[in-house]
C-alpha cells in the first residue's frame, strides 16, 4: 500500500477519535436521575408528614419538641440512606389528614402508622408493609359481663346481631382506617370518635364506651405502659382486622415508590409489632 492512503486512514482515524471522546465524556458522566429523585436531591431534604398528635410508641415528641419514636426514626434513616436531611410537616390532626398532605403534594412522603385502604389509596402511593400487625377489638369487661348475663351472648361478634347492639358505643380514632371497619362489623351502633388512644382507652375503662378499636400494637404499648387497665378492659382474642403499615407516596413520584420499595427490602425487611413495642418500652424505662 502506497503512503498516501496510509496518511488518508491516519487522518480519518483522527478525525474519527475527535469525534468520539466528546461522547465518551458524556457517556462517562453520571447517568441522570429520575425527575421525581432529583428533586428532592436538589432541595436536599425530604419532607415527611407526620401526624401532629403523638401516638406512642410509633410517634412521640421527646423533651426538646423534638419528633421520637420508630417513625421518625425511619424517616431519619431513609431520608440518610437517600443523601438528604428528613424535615418533618406536622399539620394533619388525623391519619385520614396525613395522607391528604401528602396527596397535595405538600410532603414527599408519610412515615406516620398508616394503613393502606382502598379509599386512600385512589390519592397517593403506598410502599410494601414494613411493619405486620392487626386492628384488634377492646371491650369493657364489666360491661361484657352484664351482656353475657342479660342478652346470652357470649361472644363479641354476636353483638352486632343483637338489638342490644344499637345500644352501645363503639370507640375509634378520627381519621383512621378503623373507622370504616366498625361502621361495616357493627353497623347498628354508635360510632364515638376519639382525638388519641388513650383517650378512648380511658373511656372503655370508665364504661363511657362499650368497645373501641385500633392498632394492635399501639394497643399492646397502652396496656403494658398502664397494667392497671387490664383489671377493667380486655383485648378480644378473635377479632383481628388486618392492618398492615406502609410509606404514603405523593402520587407524582413512582420512582421514589420503587427506591423506598428497595429500601424496606434492603435495610428494613418486616419489623415485629411486639419487637417495637419492647424496644420502646425499654427505651422509656431508661429515660425515667
Amino acid at each position: 500500500m502506497s503512503r498516501k492512503p496510509l496518511r488518508m486512514m491516519a487522518v480519518g482515524l483522527a478525525w474519527l477519535l475527535a469525534l468520539a471522546l466528546p461522547l465518551a465524556q458524556v457517556v462517562a458522566k453520571e447517568p441522570a436521575i429520575f425527575p421525581d429523585i432529583q428533586r428532592i436531591l436538589d432541595a436536599g431534604v425530604i419532607r415527611v408528614a407526620l401526624r401532629a398528635g403523638d401516638a406512642a410508641p410509633m410517634i412521640m415528641t421527646d423533651a426538646n419538641g423534638v419528633p421520637a419514636g420508630s417513625e421518625p426514626d425511619l424517616a431519619r434513616d431513609l431520608a440518610k440512606k437517600l443523601g438528604v436531611e428528613a424535615v418533618f410537616v406536622r399539620t394533619a390532626d388525623t391519619y385520614d389528614g396525613v395522607v391528604d398532605v401528602v396527596a397535595r403534594k405538600e410532603a414527599d412522603i408519610a412515615v406516620s402508622y398508616l394503613s393502606s385502604g382502598a379509599r386512600r389509596a385512589r390519592y397517593v402511593f403506598f410502599s410494601h408493609p414494613y411493619i405486620k400487625q392487626s386492628g384488634r377489638l377492646v371491650y369493657n369487661r364489666a360491661r361484657f359481663a352484664e351482656l353475657k348475663r342479660d342478652h346470652g351472648i357470649e361472644t363479641l361478634r354476636a353483638i352486632a346481631e343483637d338489638p342490644v347492639a344499637t345500644e352501645l358505643l363503639m370507640g375509634v380514632v378520627a381519621g383512621s382506617v378503623y373507622e370504616t371497619n366498625l361502621e361495616r362489623d357493627f353497623p347498628t351502633s354508635r360510632l364515638r370518635l376519639f382525638e388519641s388512644l388513650d383517650a378512648m382507652m380511658a373511656a372503655v375503662r370508665s364504661g363511657e364506651t362499650f368497645a373501641a378499636m385500633h392498632g394492635g400494637l399501639q394497643i399492646d404499648y397502652y396496656m403494658r405502659r398502664n397494667p392497671a387497665t387490664a383489671i377493667y378492659v380486655a383485648v378480644d382474642p378473635d377479632i383481628r382486622q388486618s392492618s398492615d403499615i406502609r410509606i404514603a407516596i405523593r402520587p407524582d413520584a413512582p420512582n421514589l415508590l420503587r427506591w423506598i420499595n428497595l429500601y424496606l427490602a434492603d435495610h428494613v425487611g418486616k419489623l415485629d409489632d411486639a419487637e417495637i413495642v419492647q424496644r420502646y418500652l425499654n427505651q422509656n424505662r431508661e429515660s425515667e
